[in-house]
């Protein structure tokens, strides 16, 4: 466990100063929700099925052997999935496939 992990499951000087960002923090992402949940922000209804795969740690958490097993799983089942990501370290600069059969 990192340094900076070892800081999110218990109280020290540091969590105390960062504790009015993440109040700061809460409220903004609970306005945003509510916006979305009353109309007032925009929703895209896209006309595919859409699956999230993520979580709050940045990584290390077997994200991507998740997805990669899901298209798989998909594409035996006869679906063809697709990938997009925004991922840390990407070099993309536009879309395009990177799937291989």
């Amino acid at each position: 466990m990192s340094r900076l992990e070892s800081h999110w499951d218990s109280v020290t000087p540091a969590s105390c100063l960062l504790f009015p960002l993440s109040v700061v923090f809460r409220a903004a992402a609970a306005l945003r929700r509510a916006a979305y949940a009353t109309g007032l922000a925009p929703v895209a209804r896209l006309p595919v099925p859409v699956v999230i795969v993520g979580n709050i740690t940045a990584g290390g958490t077997g994200k991507t052997p998740v997805v990669l097993w899901l298209a798989q799983y998909l594409r035996g089942r006869g679906y063809a999935p697709g990938i997009v990501s925004r991922g840390y370290g990407g070099t993309r600069s536009s879309p395009g496939r990177s799937w291989t059969s």
